[in-house]
């Protein structure tokens, strides 16, 4: 963060009384979901360590925010060792999202700051609400207020709305949600109270370029965090979305930067680190204050590959690489686009929603989220007897994947009652 954030003692204050006050709350009501979690494995050392003053490229300003962000981030989804989050943050990176839905993630993130409190004040986090178009002031509080509770602080850097365009709440079509009166009433007084210093909006639908450009012209927003990656980027809008985020001075915070969750497409398995060192050259070429990653959140050494990534800028040898990552691994990625196989589907299935939790069993090893996300949907959009034998999801594929086996693999995998359900 800023030399001018680190200043504003009261602001700074506030943040570090209140995390010793909430760490013990934390403790007390949240620590015992841990269960399998390794607490006690050895955690290396950082192979490297940024120093703000004379690393000032690796760091950026998040759009009209006082906050400067490392160029990769902690991405919270998948963590379960407070340990490795503060050895990202011991080697210099300072900006953690996270969600309310990401399991114990928040849990995690809190008994990170109770073992080691000075860490808060090195740290930008941010996580997010699950608002509805319809939902009431009253109740997106209480929402903010559990993620206060949960991490163990009183006041989080950025506040995101989650996962515009679906998969979260029902009846969402990427706008509706942004246009409840009560969300910004809600976030008014949140500022005012000091529980939040800035809001964001998030999307990876299809049509997020569109969505999170909506969000941007409500003036509400300091930033937003936007699926990016070099396999659809401008079929979803970026292009549009990062000029109009520039204009306004919204910080944009690029996720899903590795296509198809990381898995290589066939010939590409032993350049695993070479693609991901690309892929994320090639996003912070764009105009985005960071990469948040959730391996980095797990695993040292892709920490250490993460920051050896963003130090070095973006090569002609990686161009060369990611045309040839890109040709192969198109036929393996979704890219979301349920107006063409959900449109094409005769029982009206949610087919890129069973998809995304299909990845998220698979590639990020999430069984628990990718079979509760599966569950929310209502039944006569997970599975028809039609996909045993059906393929017009997979005729309607531009792209050659075949949705219509990985709905028939799915509902094994997630169904309820069905082999490896929970």
């Amino acid at each position: 963060m800023t030399d001018e954030a680190r200043d504003e003692k009261g602001s700074v204050k506030r943040r570090g009384l209140l995390v010793a006050a909430g760490a013990a709350t934390v403790g007390a009501t949240g620590w015992f979901g841990y269960g399998t979690w390794q607490r006690h494995k050895p955690v290396p050392p950082p192979k490297t360590r940024l120093e703000p003053e004379k690393d000032r490229g690796f760091y950026r300003r998040l759009g009209r925010t006082d906050l400067e962000v490392s160029a990769v981030s902690i991405g919270g989804g998948g963590v379960s060792n407070p340990k490795v989050i503060a050895r990202a943050v011991d080697a210099g990176l300072n900006f953690i999202d996270t969600s309310i839905c990401y399991g114990d993630s928040e849990l995690v993130i809190a008994e990170m700051f109770r073992q080691r409190p000075e860490l808060r004040q090195k740290l930008v986090l941010a996580t997010k609400w699950d608002v509805a178009q319809d939902m009431p002031k009253s109740r997106i509080l209480e929402s903010l207020d559990k993620s206060l509770l949960r991490l163990g602080v009183a006041q989080i850097d950025i506040m995101q709305i989650h996962w515009l365009g679906g998969g979260h709440v029902r009846g969402d079509d990427g706008f509706n949600r942004l246009d409840n009166e009560a969300l910004y009433a809600a976030m008014e007084e949140a500022k005012q109270a000091g529980k939040v210093r800035y809001f964001g909006a998030t999307s990876h639908h299809e049509n997020r370029g569109k969505i999170l450009e909506h969000a941007v012209r409500k003036g509400a927003y300091d930033m937003i965090l936007v699926k990016m990656n070099a396999l659809d980027f401008s079929d979803a809008g970026m292009p549009s979305l990062l000029s109009v985020a520039r204009e306004a001075d919204v910080g944009v915070v690029a996720m899903k930067s590795q296509p198809d969750g990381g898995r290589m497409p066939p010939g590409f398995e032993d350049k695993k680190w070479d693609v991901f060192q690309a892929n994320l050259r090639w996003v912070l070429q764009h105009d985005v204050a960071t990469v948040v990653n959730s391996d980095i959140g797990e695993d040292p050494d892709m920490q250490d590959l993460a920051i050896e990534a963003a130090r070095e800028p973006f090569t002609a040898a990686d161009r060369a690489l990611l045309e040839q990552y890109t040709t192969a691994a198109s036929p393996h990625y979704c890219r979301g686009c349920d107006s063409l196989c959900g449109g094409a589907c005769p029982e009206g299935l949610s087919i890129a929603a069973v998809m995304q939790f299909a990845m998220y069993h698979e590639a990020y090893g999430w069984p628990d989220r990718a079979r509760a996300h599966y569950r929310n949907l209502p039944r006569d959009e997970r599975f028809a007897a039609r996909c045993l034998s059906c393929s017009q999801c997979s005729d309607a594929c531009p792209f050659g994947l075949d949705p219509a086996g990985t709905m028939r693999w799915a509902t094994e995998i997630l169904e309820e009652g069905r082999s490896g359900s929970a």
